[in-house]
């Protein structure tokens, strides 16, 4: 009880009242600026880790959307077993022109909006 009462008596203070103060008072006061000194550096230096590992993810994700549209076309191109496109001359050029665009179209999205 003694060391919050000497921090709150200690909050505010004008050099005429650290005159009156003891030396354990100003030490114990001292003592906390220090603490959240330190406290406040930890605190700072976790949030950039955060910020840093926040970016690397939305970056990693981004690459994942982009791959993840001709994927899923491939996927169901590759599925059908009967393949009516196969008479048409056009069709695999087609759909590799149809991936291709939507990787770059997705890639040229997300970096506009700066996450790749």
């Amino acid at each position: 009880m003694t060391d919050n009462s000497t921090r709150s008596s200690l909050v505010g203070l004008t050099p005429k009242d650290l005159d009156t103060c003891s030396n354990d008072e100003l030490h114990t006061f001292l003592q906390g600026v220090r603490q959240y000194r330190k406290e406040m550096v930890l605190l700072h230096r976790k949030s950039v880790e955060l910020c840093q590992g926040s970016k690397v993810a939305r970056r990693v994700t981004s690459w994942l959307v982009v791959f993840m549209v001709p994927t899923l076309l491939g996927g169901i191109y590759s599925a059908n077993f009967y393949q009516p496109e196969v008479k048409f001359v056009w069709a695999w050029p087609a759909f590799l022109v149809l991936v291709a665009g939507s990787g770059i179209a997705m890639f040229t999205h997300l970096r506009r909006r700066g996450c790749v």
